[in-house]
C-alpha cells in the first residue's frame, strides 16, 4: 500500500549523478496524470533520449536465400546464422533503474540497505574495457580463475572453501555513455567468503570505482 501511495504522487528522488536532462525525463514518464504524462512521440523527441540513439532500419529483401532459412533451424554449429557485430555492456533505461530501487527512491540503488549479503554495486567512469581488464588483473592474484564472456565475468576460486568453490559473477552496465555500473553478485559458495574476497577485490580497484553503496550511505 505504501508503494502504491509513492507511485500515485509520484513521490521520487534521484541519485545527485544523474544528469538534469535524464530527472526531467524520469519526471514526465512517472507523471500520475495521463492527460500531462510524456508520449512515446514526445519520448522520442526529447533531448536526452535522442542523444546517441540511432532508429531501427527495417529492410524487406525480394529475394530470399532458403539456405538461410534452413540454417536458423539447424542444430550444427557449422550452419548457425550469426550476427556480427561490436557488442556493447547492456544499457539500463529509466524503467530498469527505477525496478532495481527500492521505494522509488533511486539514490538507495547504491547504498548499503541491502547489507551486503549476496550482491553489491558500485558505480565507475572508465571505459567498459578498461573495468573487466582491471577485474581480471585484481581476482588472479586472489586465485580465482576468470572467464569472459561479452561484458559478464565469472570468477571461480580454485581452491574449495566451506561450502565449495566460491564463484563470483560480475556484469557491467551502461548508465550513461560516461558512467557505467558493475554488479558483483556471489553465485555459488560461503556468503562470508564472498564478502571478504569482495573487500579485497575493491581495495585493488581504487582507481576504477567511483561510488560505492558505502559511499552513498556516508553522503546521506
Amino acid at each position: 500500500m505504501n508503494l502504491y501511495k509513492k507511485i500515485s504522487v509520484a513521490e521520487f528522488t534521484c541519485p545527485p549523478w544523474l544528469s538534469f536532462s535524464a530527472m526531467k525525463l524520469i519526471t514526465r514518464i512517472l507523471d500520475p496524470n495521463p492527460m500531462t504524462r510524456i508520449t512515446i512521440p514526445e519520448i522520442l523527441q526529447d533531448e536526452w533520449f535522442r542523444k546517441d540513439y540511432k532508429p531501427p532500419v527495417f529492410e524487406e529483401k525480394d529475394d530470399t536465400n532458403l539456405d538461410d532459412v534452413e540454417a536458423v533451424f539447424k542444430d550444427s554449429e557449422e550452419h548457425h546464422v550469426t550476427e556480427k557485430r561490436k557488442e556493447q555492456p547492456t544499457t539500463m533505461n529509466a524503467f530498469e533503474l527505477i525496478s532495481m530501487s527500492k521505494g522509488l527512491n533511486l539514490g538507495k540503488l547504491f547504498d548499503a540497505e541491502q547489507g551486503f549479503k549476496r550482491e553489491t554495486r558500485f558505480t565507475s567512469k572508465c571505459p567498459a574495457n578498461e573495468i573487466i581488464h582491471k577485474i581480471e588483473e585484481a581476482a588472479k592474484p586472489l586465485g580465482f580463475d576468470v572467464h569472459k564472456k561479452n561484458y559478464k565475468m565469472r570468477l571461480e576460486n580454485l581452491k574449495a572453501g566451506r561450502k565449495g568453490n566460491l564463484n563470483v559473477a560480475t556484469e557491467i552496465f551502461q548508465v550513461a555513455p560516461s558512467l557505467h555500473m558493475v554488479e558483483v553478485r556471489k553465485a555459488k559458495g560461503d556468503t562470508l567468503e564472498f564478502h571478504k574476497f569482495y573487500k579485497n577485490l575493491s581495495s585493488s580497484l581504487d582507481d576504477v570505482v567511483w561510488k560505492t553503496e558505502e559511499d552513498m550511505k556516508e553522503v546521506k
